[in-house]
C-alpha cells in the first residue's frame, strides 16, 4: 500500500506470513505434533489398516478387534505423520455391568461347596454385547432332564438366538464331568441332566459365556 508509512507495510507483512506459518503449522504433523480424534471406517484393508476420511492406510492394534465399515473409532498421529487405531471408544450405553446374582428357581441353591455364587454380568468386547457367567450351583433334587434353572435375565441380557455352553459338573468314576447349559431368548438359563448315573446335582459355570 504506497500511500501508507513504511512501518505499517511492514506490520502488514509481518502479520500475513505470521497467519500464513500458522496454517502451515496446523496441516504439518513435525510441526503440530502427535494427535487423536474419533472418525468413522470407510474401508477396511486385508492388511491389518482401516481408511478413514480420505486416510488411505490407518494401521490397527491388536486391541482393534474385527473392524468393519462404520465404525466409530479413534485415530492417532505420530509427529512424523504415520496413523494407528487402537479401535472403538465405548459407546455411551456400551454395558459394562456388575456382577449380579442369577436369579435362581425352586430347587436350586448358591454356592456349590468352595466355588463362588451363581452370577452374570453384561459387558461389550469388540463392539459385541456379551453376558458372562461365573459361580456354581447345587441342585436340590437330581436333575435328569433339560429344566430351567433360573428365571428370565433382564431383556440386555436376552440372546438374539437360543445360546448353548459346556460346563463342569461332579464327577466320579461312573459320572461324566460335563454337562451342558442352554440360554433361551427368553433370558431363561438351563441345565441338562440324564438319567443315573449321568444325572446332575451340582455344577459349576465358570467361564461360561454368550454373545447377544
Amino acid at each position: 500500500m504506497p500511500d501508507r508509512p513504511a512501518p505499517a507495510v511492514h506490520r502488514d507483512l509481518a502479520w500475513a506470513l505470521k497467519q500464513q506459518a500458522t496454517r502451515a503449522g496446523e496441516s504439518a504433523p513435525s510441526v503440530r505434533g502427535a494427535d487423536w480424534r474419533t472418525a468413522v471406517v470407510t474401508a477396511v484393508g486385508g492388511d491389518g489398516t482401516v481408511a478413514v476420511d480420505g486416510i488411505p492406510a490407518i494401521r490397527c492394534l491388536e486391541t482393534y478387534l474385527a473392524p468393519k465399515v462404520g465404525d466409530w473409532i479413534v485415530i492417532e498421529q505420530s509427529s512424523s505423520g504415520n496413523w494407528i487405531t487402537p479401535g472403538r471408544p465405548a459407546a455411551p450405553s456400551a454395558p459394562s455391568g456388575t456382577w449380579t446374582a442369577i436369579p435362581l428357581l425352586a430347587g436350586f441353591t448358591t454356592p456349590h461347596s468352595i466355588f463362588g455364587p451363581a452370577q452374570y454380568r453384561v459387558i461389550t468386547v469388540a463392539g459385541t454385547v456379551r453376558v458372562e457367567l461365573r459361580g456354581s450351583v447345587t441342585c436340590t433334587s437330581a436333575v435328569t432332564a433339560q429344566v430351567n434353572f433360573s428365571s428370565a435375565l433382564p431383556v440386555i441380557a436376552r440372546p438374539a438366538y437360543a445360546r448353548t455352553m459346556t460346563c463342569r459338573r461332579q464327577v466320579s468314576s461312573d459320572t461324566k464331568g460335563v454337562t451342558a447349559i442352554e440360554v433361551t431368548t427368553g433370558g431363561v438359563l438351563q441345565i441338562h441332566g440324564l438319567a443315573a448315573p449321568n444325572t446332575t446335582t451340582w455344577f459349576a459355570i465358570d467361564g461360561c459365556y454368550y454373545d447377544i
